[in-house]
């Protein structure tokens, strides 16, 4: 079993020493009270009260120090360095300062885009957001602190795979640190393009449901086949009704005017045939003697006959009456497609109102995507977004990129030593321990086998008794 290396103990602080290795700024002497000054070479000193002497000071008493915050001690820690081990190496302690340092500031940039993340994603500042803030801060520290603590290993077939393990950790957590950052830097844009986006949204969904409840009998097309039932309305007054009568009466009155233009020709073609016989036109059909003779009168009463006979004066008449109702219905079509056309507005308005207080604040997820399309906007402000982004996962992934630069140095080579020492010591004590145990055992069947050689003899001896009682008997 070898001796395992003893670990420095810091000598004692002699007289006129104030601080200790490790930290040499962190305490001060107390400053000397105010005196009078010396009187300088030749001249007598000014007389004045006699102060009462003092005792003197005990040899090897330290004098006060004033503490002090001990900065560099608590950046170390953040480093997981041992103050003891270190100070056998003090040249490398303001390498491991600067190291907790930086794990110190990666945990607060981390914090500071946590606040970020929770404040967009509510879409307002709220003081319980420190509380999981903290979290994530005291979280990404002990990671770093993971990260830049233990050991890389010795030669590149070890040191490889852990570093990039380490590297891929800190990519990730660089990615999730970063983006609330980058929200924030280009928030303007963002917010500016979000509000674009809803104001779309919103004009979308009107026309669409313009166009789902067109204005029946205008010239607005049909009503496309792919629309929703969530997107046409149920209106109170429809203007349906009104079209269909207008509708047949139009009809009604395009039938009745052709009939009646059909009989006012016939009747006007009796009528003229009947004015050549009474004046004495001659041609076909006509005796082209002048008077009223019997040919006259004929044709006189065929055309009453046809005038009365068709009820051309009371289809007329009638006509005109159909003509009125649809003059009638026209304006009550107007009306009702005004107030049709004022409902739908309406219903369109008070749809576009609610989509609206759906929208609420905005998120983290619309903040995301509208970053996302103004990266595919603008190839500019693509480049500034990743330039931002990826400087942000630089500054995330400093804690390891800090430690692989900085390589191995004396203070990790005396903690692979004394983690050697400390496994070889526990391999001594175990061996030590195991052949402790076997000889505990050896000596319990050493003495086991005495017990049952003493009882082999005694039961030989009582057996020889025996034998030597039943020969004296004999």
């Amino acid at each position: 079993m070898y001796p395992s290396e003893p670990s420095a103990q810091p000598e004692a602080d002699p007289p006129g020493r104030h601080a200790l290795p490790s930290d040499p700024d962190d305490t001060v002497p107390l400053r000397p009270s105010a005196s009078a000054p010396e009187p300088a070479a030749g001249q007598q000193p000014a007389p004045g009260p006699k102060e009462p002497p003092t005792a003197p000071a005990k040899p090897g008493t330290p004098r006060r120090r004033l503490p002090r915050p001990q900065l560099g001690r608590r950046l170390r820690v953040l480093a997981g360095v041992d103050e003891k081990l270190l100070d056998r190496v003090p040249q490398e302690r303001a390498w491991y300062t600067s190291l907790g340092g930086v794990v110190l500031g990666t945990a607060t940039i981390a914090a500071i885009s946590m606040y970020f993340a929770i404040t967009q994603a509510m879409g307002a500042s709220s003081w319980l957001a420190v509380f999981p803030v903290l979290v994530w801060f005291l979280f990404i520290l002990n990671v770093d602190r993971w990260l830049v603590s233990s050991r890389l290993g010795e030669g590149w077939f070890r040191r490889v795979p852990v570093l990039a393990m380490r590297v891929l950790m800190a990519f990730f957590f660089g990615v999730i640190i970063a983006e609330p950052l980058v929200l924030r830097i280009f928030e303007t844009a963002v917010i500016q393009h979000v509000a674009d986006q809803r104001t779309e949204a919103l004009a979308q969904l009107a026309g669409r449901l313009k166009t789902c409840n067109p204005v029946p009998g205008s010239t607005e097309p049909a009503a496309p086949a792919d629309c929703k039932a969530t997107e046409t309305f149920n209106f109170d007054q429809s203007p349906v009704a009104t079209l269909r009568e207008l509708a047949t009466r139009r009809a009604d009155a395009d039938a009745l005017a052709k009939t009646v233009d059909a009989d006012s020709v016939q009747l006007r073609a009796i009528n003229d045939m009947a004015r050549r016989e009474c004046v004495g036109d001659s041609g076909a059909g006509l005796t082209g003697q002048r008077g009223v003779g019997p040919n006259c009168r004929r044709l006189r009463a065929e055309a009453d006959a046809f005038k009365r006979t068709r009820q051309i004066d009371a289809n007329g008449v009638k006509l005109v009456n159909l003509r009125t109702q649809i003059s009638e219905l026209e304006s009550a079509a107007r009306t009702s497609h005004a107030a049709f056309e004022a409902e739908r507005e309406t219903k369109i308005k008070e749809r576009v109102a609610e989509e609206r207080s759906h929208q609420g604040r905005i998120g983290l997820l619309e903040r995301l995507g509208a970053l996302h399309d103004l990266a595919d906007s603008s190839g500019v402000l693509a480049v500034g977004i990743w330039a931002v982004r990826i400087f942000f996962i630089l500054v995330d992934c400093m804690p390891i990129l800090v430690k692989f630069v900085g390589g191995s140095t004396t203070y990790d080579k005396l903690v692979s030593a004394q983690l050697a020492v400390a496994e070889r010591d526990l391999n001594h004590d175990i061996e030590a321990e195991y052949a402790e145990r076997e000889a505990i055992l050896r000596k319990r069947r050493a003495e086991i086998d005495l017990e049952i050689l003493e009882h082999k003899a005694e039961l030989n001896s009582r057996l020889h008794r025996a034998a030597d009682r039943l020969s004296e008997r004999v």
